[in-house]
């Protein structure tokens, strides 16, 4: 099972006529795992922390456990892949569906210390792809780790070059500077209230069964701004890989709200929307600098001139409004 752009090997157990299952090997000594300063999914869910979600939402997992002789960790889970959403099927009913599980989600430990158990921070999450993308863009390694989280995750090699050439040099120099600020905005975020966060809410990490929102690959779960989690989907799903609607992301700021009704129903009490909508802001910008290389993910770049030039316009309309972000909270 390859889909979904996943790094780590994983394979469908079939059991005869009966369930199946899923089967994720995840090497211990991983560059990425370094940037993160945690080892992820199996840890969080040894510990508990990933374990008890609140419904609608579910952890697939079952059971991990530690192969000594491969330095891994097996992570055994049901086989939900009949629940995930084709790209180009995703609707707003799902992100909405979506929206009210995590609502539960961050309800459950919203404003609470950080959990015994521990989880990631938003800097070791943010770091970890930040530096990786300067270092796949300029070949400048500033950390230890930063070259081998390049070969790790592909990704970003993939999509950098194409990316800074849709910016043109001028503008590619202010995205690096921005990316280079990632340490500023981090700080900004973690003055808001924190709680417990799945990291990545992308299309490919979901599965909806029956009245449950299935989330897998808890790997960059950590204790920080709920919005963070709400901003990661909005950035992939509605700006990336928008659905073939013809509606702009701004039309569809009805599911934020929807999700804040559903979370101060919750908790019981209104949540401060001045200090939400700061950490939308500045989620939407840590996402850009995470992962703003993806917005030149096209299979028909350089075959269709309208096709580049909507590319061009997009990549360069998602700069102007970090660089609005960074100014408005003085990063």
């Amino acid at each position: 099972m390859t889909g979904g752009r996943t790094s780590q090997p994983v394979s469908r157990l079939v059991c005869g006529t009966g369930p199946h299952y899923v089967l994720k090997r995840v090497p211990r000594r991983r560059a990425f795992a370094r940037g993160l300063g945690t080892e992820g999914e199996a840890v969080f869910w040894l510990a508990g922390t990933t374990r008890g979600v609140p419904p609608p939402l579910a952890n697939p997992t079952f059971d991990v456990s530690y192969h000594c002789e491969r330095d891994e960790w097996w992570v055994l889970m049901d086989d939900v892949s009949e629940g995930i959403v084709a790209r180009g099927h995703w609707t707003e009913q799902h992100t909405l569906r979506l929206f009210e599980a995590l609502a539960a989600l961050h309800a459950d430990a919203w404003g609470e210390p950080e959990p015994t158990a521990g989880l990631g921070t938003p800097a070791g999450t943010t770091g970890v792809f930040v530096e990786t993308a300067i270092y796949a863009a300029t070949g400048d390694a500033r950390t230890t780790w930063a070259e081998g989280a390049a070969g790790e995750f592909g990704v970003a090699a993939a999509f950098l070059p194409r990316f800074v050439e849709l910016l043109g040099a001028r503008d590619a120099d202010t995205y690096l500077d921005l990316c280079r600020a990632w340490p500023q905005v981090v700080a900004a975020l973690e003055q808001f209230a924190p709680t417990r966060v799945h990291g990545d809410t992308r299309g490919a990490n979901l599965a909806f069964v029956g009245d449950r929102v299935v989330m897998f690959d808890w790997d960059f779960a950590m204790h920080g701004p709920a919005a963070l989690d709400l901003t990661w989907h909005w950035f992939l799903q509605y700006w990336a890989y928008p659905p073939d609607d013809g509606r702009r992301s701004e039309e569809r700021l009805w599911l934020r709200d929807a999700y804040l009704e559903h979370l101060e129903n919750l908790l019981g009490h209104k949540v401060d929307r001045k200090a939400f909508d700061a950490t939308w802001d500045l989620g939407w910008l840590r996402v850009f600098l995470q992962l703003g290389f993806v917005l030149a993910d096209n299979d028909d770049a350089g075959d269709d001139p309208d096709v580049d030039r909507r590319q061009r316009a997009l990549c360069r309309h998602a700069l102007h409004t970090a660089q609005t972000i960074a100014d408005r909270y003085a990063v």
